[in-house]
């Protein structure tokens, strides 16, 4: 269940992430884009997070600062990933399609890192 909750969040997030996306995509180079707007879907996702996926056994000042590490390194693995794709000529030309592919493998990265970051085992 508590997946079902997380990609739900995710979902959220992911909307905002994608959505800023592609409107920075006209203006920027896809990673650097894809830095703010994931930043903006960060934020999203560790308030629904911190209230609705997870039970919140750490205090809020370190799940926040756990989460914060967390995100930030997904953050960076997907800008990364977008860079790789995008030197394929068709993501290239989408480099949406290199963000949906990146976020897919950075989906995974996140739900294993913020359940220990809100969680203490």
């Amino acid at each position: 269940m508590k997946i079902i909750k997380f990609f739900t969040s995710s979902v959220i997030g992911t909307g905002v992430d994608f959505a800023l996306f592609a409107l920075l995509c006209r203006f920027l180079y896809p990673p650097a884009a894809n830095i703010l707007s994931a930043g903006a879907g960060m934020v999203t996702n560790f308030v629904l997070q911190r209230h609705f996926v997870f039970e919140a056994t750490r205090s809020l000042p370190v799940s926040f600062v756990l989460s914060l590490v967390f995100s930030i390194g997904g953050i960076f693995l997907g800008s990364f990933l977008i860079f790789l794709l995008i030197q394929i000529d068709f993501f290239n030309q989408v480099p949406l399609a290199a963000k949906v592919v990146a976020t897919g493998i950075v989906f995974f990265y996140n739900f294993h890192t913020k359940k220990f970051a809100f969680e203490k085992r």
